[in-house]
């Protein structure tokens, strides 16, 4: 079905990435995301041990464009590292209180996906997180959690050619897909109320049973639909089940894409296609991490438009907040100011927190006024 037949629902792409040099390629995705009707999207920051983060560009994203985008930002690892002046940093847990305070709308974790498990050597239940994942759970903030990898990645022979360049395959000296499962489950035992989003359906599609034996035992708990395309390569083997099981667990799925700067319009079409309609099409050839793919064509699930609703926007709102949270500008400036210092003590090159920094301060928006410089050392 073309992407204009399609329901002209509200729907918010909640998993979405912005980052680089290029800051205007934020209206770019703006406008191929509307064109695909898509109104809101929610820019997810990854970090991981080892880096600071690339908040500064969401941050500038969100106040370019407040009332459109919501921003799960990344942590800031610096804390727990040995080389850099611990003046200017915060703990996991403090940066939480921060980042909600600044208008951030939740966390993005990337912590989870085994190349980064492997090289922090920081188990997902480690020590580290404890004050970090108790504060969440107090606060009631959400996370979107990337955990795991497809379950191919750990077999040369049926892993795609696509995740080969990257590093996603793995073998017997990575952390195995179960050992990560029983980290992260090990969390959700220990503060079950926390509100967490599991990107890429947590990529359990290929075993609807124990995703449903996850979603009734933690209420707080998601999946989004960002494809990974073995997810409807799995769905569509059984698509009487996997249909059952989202008219069941309606409440409990958000639209995603996994769209970014530069992105093709068919990977949002192929969702959606998905979802609403019960035709068999071949993934798109023209999406980088899709093709060449050998596996058998994709049959939608043809969702009823009661369902639709709440997965394409509901169910986010739910969860997260009816409408993007506003920034508030003296604590993002002096975010922006302490992250130059610490990317200019790290050696980021360029210092992407300074740039946002004068790019703001030449700026104004419907939220207020960005354009008074901050007189701080990030300008």
């Amino acid at each position: 079905m073309d992407i204009s037949e399609m329901a002209g629902l509200s729907i918010i792409d909640c998993h979405t990435h912005f980052g680089g040099e290029d800051l205007d390629a934020i209206d770019a995705m703006l406008e191929q995301e509307a064109a695909s009707g898509i109104e809101q999207m929610t820019v997810l920051i990854s970090s991981f041990p080892g880096r600071v983060n690339a908040n500064p560009e969401g941050l500038y994203a969100k106040a370019r464009h407040p009332e459109r985008i919501y921003l799960f930002a990344g942590l800031d690892y610096s804390a727990i590292a040995k080389d850099v002046d611990h003046r200017w940093t915060y703990s996991l847990a403090q940066q939480i209180d921060r980042l909600a305070a600044m208008g951030c709308d939740g966390i993005k974790m990337l912590n989870g996906k085994p190349n980064y498990r492997q090289s922090s050597g920081l188990a997902l239940d480690c020590v580290i997180y404890d004050d970090y994942f108790a504060r969440l759970e107090e606060r009631g903030f959400p996370v979107l959690w990337h955990v795991n990898d497809p379950e191919e990645f750990w077999n040369p022979e049926e892993a795609p050619e696509w995740a080969k360049g990257p590093g996603w395959l793995y073998d017997e000296t990575s952390p195995s897909k179960e050992s990560i499962y029983q980290e992260c489950e090990r969390v959700l035992a220990k503060h079950p109320k926390l509100k967490i989003i599991f990107a890429h359906f947590y990529f359990l599609s290929d075993d609807l049973p124990r995703a449903a034996a996850l979603l009734d035992r933690y209420s707080n708990v998601s999946f989004d639909l960002a494809p990974g395309i073995e997810m409807l390569h799995n769905f569509a083997k059984r698509v009487e089940e996997a249909r059952d099981f989202f008219v069941k667990y309606q409440d409990r799925i958000a639209f995603g894409t996994d769209f970014g700067p530069g992105g093709l319009d068919s990977r949002l079409w192929v969702v959606r296609n998905f979802l609403e309609t019960d035709e068999e099409f071949h993934v798109p050839t023209d999406e980088r991490l899709f093709w060449p793919d050998h596996r058998a064509m994709i049959r939608g699930i043809a969702l009823p438009e009661e369902v639709l609703r709440k997965i394409y926007a509901e169910n986010f709102r739910r969860q997260v907040s009816p409408a993007p949270r506003p920034l508030n500008r003296e604590l993002v400036l002096a975010e922006l100011d302490r992250l130059t210092v610490l990317q200019d003590a790290l050696g980021a090159k360029p210092n992407a927190a300074r740039r946002v920094a004068v790019r703001l301060a030449g700026e104004s928006n419907s939220e207020g006024d960005w354009s008074t410089p901050y007189l701080g050392r990030a300008l």
